[in-house]
């Protein structure tokens, strides 16, 4: 009974000595809650490193695509150009027709009158 009561007394010793407090007056628990601590301080900079990684790469992304849409529309807007023009051409050219057949239906009209009139 003396021999477990000695090795249960060293055991308890050794326990609460582990649970005491450092010379720096920091516990166990308290090493275990700043290591916890660090640990999710230095994963969340991590994790702001790669975001800032990920939203530096869409930057990129959007001017890639705003200077394509730029060019793009451009491109429309010169075609679109072009088709108003002619456009306008062709209508020109079908007043300029119009006018035409017009002085030609006159001329056709004035040479059956004189004939009608002889």
């Amino acid at each position: 009974m003396n021999r477990i009561f000695v090795c249960s007394t060293l055991l308890a010793g050794c326990l609460l000595a582990g649970c005491n407090r450092a010379d720096d007056g920091v516990g166990p628990a308290q090493r275990a809650g700043k290591a916890v601590d660090d640990a999710g301080a230095r994963a969340q900079a991590r994790v702001d490193e790669a975001g800032a990684r990920v939203q530096d790469k869409i930057d990129q992304a959007n001017e890639k695509i705003e200077r394509i849409n730029d060019k793009v529309t451009d491109q429309v807007q010169a075609q679109v150009a072009k088709a108003d023009a002619a456009v306008r051409d062709a209508r020109e050219g079908a007043k300029e027709a119009t006018a035409q057949v017009g002085r030609k239906v006159e001329e056709a009209g004035e040479k059956l009158q004189e004939k009608a009139a002889k």
